[in-house]
């Protein structure tokens, strides 16, 4: 940015500067160096501008100052919590058909998917209690999901693993 009398100077518009003399649209990018200095120009970096998480803030920005205002807190609330139950009903619909065959036919559901199943029951139930026990908005922003991964999401990443592993030995093999 550039600056003169401590006001900044807009690019690629023409300006007057308090001393009556009027630049061209064009001026602060062709001129050089010693010619804005001598007009009394100066280029100062732009202000890095913090930004607060919008999710939970407004920011706006005025004469290069941000104002963040909070979110109100119930209606944050109720949107995380209603996320965490959107999120857990998703993985657990992933499944509910083994749920539904044990019902059924009387067979029963793989324990690692009963134990999947309940881990994100907690999870959901963790979530809530923490967003609902939280007084302010710093601590809903600690609120941080941690749904893990199914049995076949798991099952698929260690066999990606192995051949990424297998195909590493054969590489040093080759070597």
């Amino acid at each position: 940015m550039y600056y003169a009398d401590n006001k900044k100077l807009p690019l690629n518009q023409a300006f007057t500067l308090s001393n009556g003399i009027s630049y061209p649209s064009n001026w602060l990018q062709i001129a050089s160096a010693e010619d804005k200095a001598a007009a009394g120009i100066e280029h100062r970096p732009d202000p890095v501008l913090q930004f607060k998480n919008t999710k939970f803030y407004y920011n706006t920005v005025q004469d290069g100052v941000v104002t963040s205002t909070p979110k109100d807190l119930d209606m944050l609330k109720r949107g995380m919590i209603a996320q965490a139950n959107r999120t857990a009903h998703s993985l657990l619909a992933q499944s509910d058909w083994m749920v539904v065959k044990q019902t059924e036919t009387s067979t029963g559901i793989l324990p690692q998917w009963a134990d999947y199943r309940a881990a994100v029951r907690a999870e959901a139930n963790r979530q809530c209690d923490h967003i609902n026990a939280a007084p302010n908005i710093d601590s809903l922003e600690t609120v941080k999901p941690n749904w893990g991964e199914s049995p076949d999401a798991k099952a698929e990443r260690e066999r990606r693993e192995a051949e990424a592993e297998a195909a590493k030995l054969e590489r040093e093999g080759n070597d």
